[in-house]
């Protein structure tokens, strides 16, 4: 019979009875309630508000290749008109079958993923410092408005998320145990993080060499593992080559990378919000984050342990060897350096500040630090769903105040716009691509600032209505007989938007009878080509 020792704290000299130090279960089973909690929290922060914002342009693509179509149908869809790799689109295709395409159905998967991630990061930082440690990156991960914004958009970036951080967990593993069985189950795990995104090489690959180096004694455990990941990736190989298409990524180099860098590190910090039409500059959101996270960098640098210095420096290596090399892969002409794709940066970069905010040296500062990063986190992310410029631009609201067309009409707006405008018009609606149509009424879709007086048309056309839609304004003109209108010329109304769609509308453009979700789907995929091709996934 064994007996558990309890280590006996005199309470004062006095003669007072002994109290016993708490128990190393009770301490488990603290630590898995409050993991439990900070779990329900991220998934709770997800799911509360995801039908908050209407699909975008890119949401619009996924909705529209997986409804009403066949498993072989999508693979093929995946193949010539796609950038990722097809795990995500394999089990989105599942689940809207069940769920359907609605913004709560389709999302739903990546939310589930986006809080799955949670509880990986507790024993990311367990294993490399402390419970402590594992809690406090925990509730970074569940109130980080990257991570949120991920989790709530049908794309394949929060299953990106979840399974680098699989990989991460169990490369520090098998760095510590040099088990076999560790090395097996990183190599699963980075195979997956491989089919979900193609920018999981970049984590992966550091992650491979690391082990290759550090690992060399245990070669013949570390070579099998290395090389099934290898032959993951050659896997995918034809499926890139047969994706590769200049159009589909070339806008990115657009940009300064400078710029494009510094909007990684914002980004990081509070989310996406509302960049692409921000009327507000949003950098001023991140200069507490940026702060607190700072501040538990420099804890661990000046008060860390050999441990934890150690367990933040694997985690600084991975994050910023990511985006190193993805910006080395500029000078060999491939650029697709932007926030998303980065997003395997994202977990390792939080470990260096999870470990600083637990560090041993300063345990009740970091933890404050951390709290104080993390109840800002909530806070904005509260204040996000009450703003609409911090959030998508609401496609669904327009095309509510849209409505049905009283005749041929053409809906000019921007080129991301155009196939949100089609999908929540229920598909009554085509793409102009060229040529001229005669139309009745012009609707003119511009930034809030729009210019009316640079609206050139012919007199015949009134101006009857305008009416701003939060990052949106709807300027309505109208004439009392159709006129022919080329689409050069509809193309190049003011819209504040680098290049311009032409939506037509109108009893011509209708179907024959009113379609069904599935129908309506289906007959979008053919139009959505063109503009797949000007926009990167």
């Amino acid at each position: 019979m064994s007996i558990n020792a309890v280590a006996p704290v005199p309470a004062s000299e006095a003669g007072t009875e002994w109290k016993a130090a708490p128990r190393p279960n009770a301490r488990r089973s603290a630590v898995l309630w409050v993991l439990a909690g900070l779990t329900a929290a991220g998934v709770a922060i997800r799911l509360c508000t995801l039908g908050l914002q209407s699909y975008h342009h890119d949401e619009v693509i996924t909705a529209g290749r997986v409804l009403g179509g066949s498993f072989g149908h999508m693979l093929h869809e995946v193949k010539t008109s796609e950038s990722n790799p097809p795990l995500y689109y394999v089990l989105v295709w599942g689940w809207s079958k069940a769920l359907g395409t609605g913004e709560v159905g389709l999302r739903s998967l990546s939310a589930l993923f986006g809080a799955a991630t949670v509880p990986v990061g507790y024993l990311i930082g367990r294993q490399l410092s402390t419970r402590r440690v594992g809690l406090i990156l925990a509730a970074l991960l569940a109130f980080n408005p990257m991570l949120i914004w991920y989790s709530q958009e049908a794309r394949s970036y929060a299953l990106l998320v979840f399974f680098a951080a699989v990989s991460l967990y169990f490369f520090v593993r098998a760095l510590d145990t040099r088990r076999g069985r560790d090395l097996g189950l990183w190599a699963a795990a980075s195979a997956l993080a491989l089919c979900s995104h193609y920018f999981a090489v970049f984590a992966v690959g550091i992650e491979a060499v690391w082990l290759l180096v550090a690992l060399r004694s245990s070669w013949r455990l570390v070579l099998p593992a290395v090389a099934a990941v290898g032959a993951a990736g050659l896997a995918l190989l034809p499926l890139i080559a047969a994706q590769v298409n200049p159009s589909h990524l070339g806008w990115i180099e657009g940009s300064p990378l400078s710029k494009r860098l510094l909007e990684t590190g914002v980004s990081f910090l509070i989310g996406e919000t509302g960049w692409v039409i921000a009327e507000p500059p949003r950098d001023r959101y991140a200069l507490v984050p940026v702060v607190l996270f700072a501040a538990g960098i420099v804890l661990v640098l000046l008060r860390g342990s050999r441990r934890e210095r150690r367990g933040a420096s694997i985690g600084a290596v991975i994050g910023l060897g990511v985006i190193g090399l993805a910006s080395l892969a500029v000078l060999f002409g491939k650029d697709y350096v932007v926030e998303r794709n980065l997003l395997p940066a994202l977990i390792p970069l939080g470990v260096a500040a999870a470990v600083g905010f637990g560090t041993g040296g300063a345990r009740r500062l970091g933890l404050l630090l951390a709290v104080a990063l993390c109840a800002y986190w909530l806070a904005f992310d509260i204040y996000v769903t009450q703003t609409p410029n911090l959030q998508r631009p609401d496609y669904r609201a327009l095309s509510g105040e849209l409505g049905a067309a009283s005749g041929r009409r053409a809906i000019v707006t921007w080129r991301l716009a155009a196939d949100p405008v089609r999908w929540y018009l229920h598909d009554h609606a085509l793409r102009m691509l060229g040529g001229k149509e005669p139309v009745s009424e012009v609707d003119l879709v511009s930034k809030p600032r729009g210019a009316v007086s640079a609206v050139k048309l012919p007199a015949s056309f009134r101006l009857v209505q305008r009416r701003r839609l939060d990052r949106l304004t709807l300027t309505r003109y109208r004439s009392r007989y159709p006129m022919p209108l080329w689409f050069h010329t509809l193309r190049a109304l003011p819209t504040g938007f680098g290049v311009n769609a032409v939506v037509l509308d109108g009893p011509r453009f209708k179907p024959a009878a009113p379609a069904a979700p599935r129908r309506a789907a289906a007959a979008l995929r053919p139009q959505i080509g063109l503009s797949q091709r000007l926009v990167a996934r």
